[in-house]
């Protein structure tokens, strides 16, 4: 299939019926609902930037003295244009997601970027007027009645702004990070693209990527699974030092730049991980305390890979081994999928169930496997006036109908938060962007695990469930333990080489795992290839939190039955107008409380003790 070259404004032929074929055939999305053709993106594209060029003349200049009342008036407009501008800006990347070999595509996505730069250029002086007011008389503004759609997100600006430098030298850390971040960040993610291993997974020898020898690790095959580790250590071993550099020269210009902002305790030391806990909308205690008592819980990890050895018959588990299948995974076909999905979200809400219903009777899901495809799964909240749709590839397994699930979750979410919130507010952070998805997953885990009768498929299920959450939770977890130590050493004045890098890394992972696993040497090495720790520090903690947070709220839904749901539901609608430890109490989860992680390892323990 050729994506969506077929004419500007042609029809699309979307089948998002119960007739789709195997691996979802036609399914399709149609996106005329966001733009019905590229020449009218085009269009509204350039209309809105000259809006936000017009705003600009406006308004700047002239909020510094504004009241309540005008700047409700200018964020209303904003948000008008931002939702124009997202709308376009949407359709560009979803028609690239479906098919970026398309010259059109292309184009567009070329046009685009150029606008877009136009667009934050016009737009940006609002933010930064309302940063340089003075605290206090902003602060007061915030409590206005006026601004109370808007409460959150220009109080979140106000924490934002003690970590704001002059205009001049925020124009100079701009123009620098090309040359600076951006050059490290691209040689890290250029050596890692370039490693290449003849491999032979039974096929032939053929060129393996990194990620292409990763798969091997869910194989059935031990000993390919075996090989396929030794290769990629190897594979990496002469890039190490180059990937050390990287983030060795990183994690120095991040320090230096932390010093900057003023993320520093009282005696001038960066904080690291204050700048992520700021972006993330969570207290410095509140992530502390949570890292806390996921260490506290490895053990939970290391029953549970005891207990697989004892399913594999072995007396230890091999890292090789970590994510062998156990049991026989079920078949499911895209037809399937959906009604088990939407079958497992009604017995929850009718009202969720109809809510998702949606994307597949308007065609917003585009789940058909084919070339120039992006992989993987997504689902894009559009604009905060226009409806969510999801990406996926599906190919029959019940894995992905847990992707389904997933991805419906987030739209579930998006389409709530839409209604009720302002194109500033609907959107959360990392914190709580994985809740209502994981939530979903559960759902449809309890909905499958109560039909499966068959023994091996129910094996898999239960399994699957487990390693995900281990691998969420507690990896993550170590991850960020990690690069906690990573900064500390660079801030002693100790360079991070590639032995350092290796010896905290292995250090971390033996916490992790105890005895329950045998790591190979080579492992060591495990650093080297983890993005997250190259493009956004301390990204991978965000994960255990809205891991933990979805199982606590589904053990709460357990517990109480019908009257959580509406709570639950009220959740979702708030989107971000609210913090996360604000939205949680909410429901009855006090995340300053260690023990609100409680109920999350015993439901892991509860699926153990069922394999």
């Amino acid at each position: 299939m050729d994506g969506l070259d077929m004419g500007a404004n042609a029809p699309a032929e979307p089948l998002n019926a119960e007739s789709a074929g195997p691996r979802a055939a036609g399914v399709v999305w149609d996106l005329q609902f966001i733009e019905p053709s590229i020449e009218a993106a085009r269009e509204h594209l350039a209309a809105t930037v000259q809006k936000a060029e017009h705003f600009a003349k406006k308004w700047e200049g002239t909020l510094a003295t504004a009241d309540a009342a005008g700047w409700a008036r200018a964020l209303w407009e904003l948000g008008e244009i931002d939702n124009a501008f997202r709308a376009a800006a949407s359709y560009n990347e979803l028609r690239l997601a479906q098919d970026s070999l398309s010259p059109t595509n292309q184009d567009l996505d070329a046009y685009v970027k150029k606008e877009s730069v136009r667009f934050a250029n016009a737009v940006r002086f609002l933010e930064l007027d309302w940063k340089t007011l003075p605290a206090h008389q902003a602060r007061r503004l915030a409590k206005d009645p006026a601004l109370v759609r808007y409460r959150h997100y220009l109080e979140r600006l106000l924490e934002d702004a003690t970590h704001t430098l002059s205009a001049p030298e925020e124009r100079a850390l701009a123009e620098r990070a090309p040359a600076a971040e951006s050059a490290w960040e691209s040689l890290f993610h250029e050596t890692l693209s370039g490693i290449v291993v003849e491999f032979d997974a039974g096929e032939g020898v053929r060129p393996h990527t990194i990620d292409e020898l990763l798969s091997y690790r869910t194989s059935d095959d031990a000993a390919l699974r075996e090989r396929a580790v030794t290769a990629l250590y190897e594979a990496l071993s002469p890039w190490k030092g180059v990937l050390a550099k990287c983030y060795d020269s990183l994690v120095g210009d991040r320090l230096a730049i932390d010093r900057l902002r003023g993320y520093v305790d009282g005696s001038g030391t960066p904080l690291p991980m204050q700048q992520a806990n700021v972006a993330n909308d969570l207290p410095d205690a509140v992530v502390a305390t949570m890292l806390k008592a996921v260490e506290d819980h490895y053990g939970v990890a290391q029953a549970y890979y005891r207990r697989k050895a004892a399913l594999l018959g072995v007396k230890q588990l091999k890292f090789a081994d970590q994510y062998a299948p156990i049991g026989t995974p079920a078949r499911c076909t895209y037809d399937e999928a959906r009604k088990r999905v939407l079958s497992a979200v009604s017995a929850f809400s009718k009202s969720a169930a109809s809510i998702l219903e949606a994307f597949f009777t308007e065609n917003r899901i585009d789940a058909e496997p084919r070339k120039g495809k992006a992989g993987g799964a997504f689902c894009s909240g559009v604009a905060q006036d226009k409806k969510p749709v999801v990406l996926m590839n599906f190919t029959d397994t019940i894995n992905d109908a847990m992707t389904l699930a997933h991805e419906l979750g987030h739209g579930l979410h998006f389409s709530l938060a839409q209604k009720a919130q302002t194109p500033f507010e609907y959107e959360t952070g990392m914190a709580m962007a994985e809740v209502a998805s994981t939530f979903n997953e559960m759902l449809l885990f309890d909905y499958l695990l109560a039909r499966e009768t068959d023994p091996a498929a129910r094996q898999s299920l239960i399994a699957s469930r487990i390693e995900g959450s281990c691998a969420t939770i507690f990896r993550q977890t170590m991850m960020a333990r990690y690069e906690e130590r990573a900064y500390a050493a660079r801030e002693r004045g100790e360079s991070l080489g590639s032995d350092r890098l290796s010896d905290i890394w292995f250090e971390e992972n033996r916490k992790e795992y105890g005895d329950s696993l045998v790591l190979p040497d080579g492992y060591r090495l495990g650093w080297s290839y983890i993005p997250h720790f190259i493009g956004t520090r301390f990204y991978t903690y965000s994960y255990s939190f809205a891991h933990l947070t979805s199982l606590a709220l589904y053990a709460k839904y357990k517990s109480e039955g019908q009257p959580f749901v509406a709570k639950y539901l009220d959740l979702l609608r708030t989107g971000g107008a609210k913090s996360p430890e604000a939205l949680l109490k909410t429901v009855g989860i006090d995340i300053t409380d260690p023990a609100w992680v409680d109920p999350a390892f015993a439901l892991i323990e509860s699926w153990t003790a069922q394999l």
